[in-house]
């Protein structure tokens, strides 16, 4: 009997192909825009939680009032710089419960005959006490990490043995990043703590340079792992204890920052989709509401050769998942061929806004993939769902009798 409804729900789709064409556009137009903007959002929380997990950090020491900043710096790659007395760094290494600490200073790239153009983040790291940098290097010029080395992210235009100059001071790329997802690392530029304090002496005496701070025995903030079984909560405390000018930051709270910072982005864009949906729902009831009045006289012969109230409800039930189903694999195919064709403008206009994008994992396409139809699935079912109740009130006796 099922297969039978299948059949004859097919075959009746077959004869209005304007309805069936109005709905297919419809439902795939939503379920297209559904799609892609899910693989975009995601797409970006990917590449932000990757990044961050790469940090390596359990927490994030900086000044107070160096938060935003902090944050701006490690989402976008914006250029920032904040500095505290790099002493206490011995003081969290002595907690129990700390494992590693690790102190980088940060300064901003200036123009000029002594720097390379640009805006490349410029980060002072020991490379003695490193866990967040040096662990990522896959490739590099030679082994180990030499006095005038630097290692640059993914996104920045130099490549393996060429020279740079920052303040008068040379460096030479020794290895480079891949991409990690996070702005700062991906737009930055790495090299001994030591050399950014000779960046500041050198930035007092030249005039064509804006003079950077003086830096020696200060950093920007330190980063902070925790052994097995510390408890954040105390560490935190016992930090602050002591350093009330400071602040802790964990992982956690940025990329629940970043979270809300990329759902605000696009909320426009679902809230239009969710408007979509239930504009796409009114319509289906509309058209299966007129599908049924037109076919009273047929429903009611099915009746009256012995097919039961709840056949006819799946009979309309069964027209409007195969037109959902088609809809949404058509949707999904629609949204990835446009992701397709316009990947390079988009990931290129993200990165214009310092916008970390990777695509997401398979299993994670996989699983979108199976919502978009799902979605579209919900479209037709609760479109449907009215104008089947009321394919079950049609009396075979009366649409007999009045000819219909």
């Amino acid at each position: 009997m099922v297969t039978s409804l299948f059949r004859l729900a097919y075959q009746n789709l077959q004869v209005k192909h304007l309805r069936f064409y109005i709905i297919l556009v419809s439902v795939s137009i939503v379920v297209g825009a559904l799609f892609a903007s899910a693989i975009l959002i995601m797409g970006i929380h990917h590449s932000l939680d990757k990044g961050l997990s790469k940090l390596g950090a359990d927490l994030l020491v900086i000044p107070k009032e160096s938060l935003v900043n902090m944050k701006s710096a490690l989402l976008t790659g914006e250029p920032s710089a904040f500095y505290m007395d790099s002493s206490v760094l011995a003081k969290i290494r002595s907690l129990k419960g700390v494992k590693k600490v690790s102190g980088q200073i940060f300064l901003t790239s200036a123009t000029g005959d002594c720097c390379v153009m640009g805006n490349s983040f410029l980060i002072g790291f020991n490379p003695e006490d490193d866990f967040t940098v040096l662990p990522w290097v896959e490739k590099s010029v030679k082994e180990g990490f030499p006095a005038d080395g630097a290692i640059v992210g993914a996104m920045t235009p130099w490549n393996l043995g060429d020279s740079i100059k920052f303040y008068n001071v040379r460096l030479n790329v020794w290895a480079k990043l891949e991409r990690t997802g996070i702005g700062l690392y991906d737009n930055a530029v790495f090299f001994h703590i030591n050399r950014a304090y000779e960046m500041s002496e050198n930035s007092q005496t030249d005039p064509s340079v804006k003079p950077l701070a003086h830096l020696k025995n200060k950093i920007s903030g330190g980063l902070v792992q925790l052994a097995v079984g510390a408890k954040i909560p105390y560490i935190t405390f016992s930090i602050l204890k002591d350093n009330p000018t400071l602040k802790v930051v964990t992982t956690g709270n940025i990329q629940t920052s970043a979270r809300q910072t990329t759902i605000a982005v696009f909320f426009g864009i679902i809230a239009l989709i969710a408007l979509l949906i239930l504009s796409n729902i009114l319509m289906i009831n509309a058209i299966f509401s007129a599908v049924v009045n037109e076919r009273k006289r047929e429903i009611g012969i099915i009746r009256a050769v012995g097919a039961a109230k709840r056949d006819i409800f799946k009979l309309i039930l069964y027209e409007s998942t195969l037109i959902s189903v088609i809809s949404g694999f058509v949707g999904m195919l629609v949204g990835g061929f446009l992701l397709r064709l316009f990947q390079r403008s988009i990931v290129f206009y993200l990165r214009l806004l310092n916008i970390p994008f990777m695509l997401p994992p398979y299993d994670v396409i996989a699983l979108m993939t199976l919502g978009a139809i799902g979605v579209a699935l919900l479209m037709g079912i609760s479109g449907s769902m009215y104008p089947a109740l009321l394919a079950v009130r049609i009396d075979p006796h009366e649409t007999m009798k009045q000819g219909l």
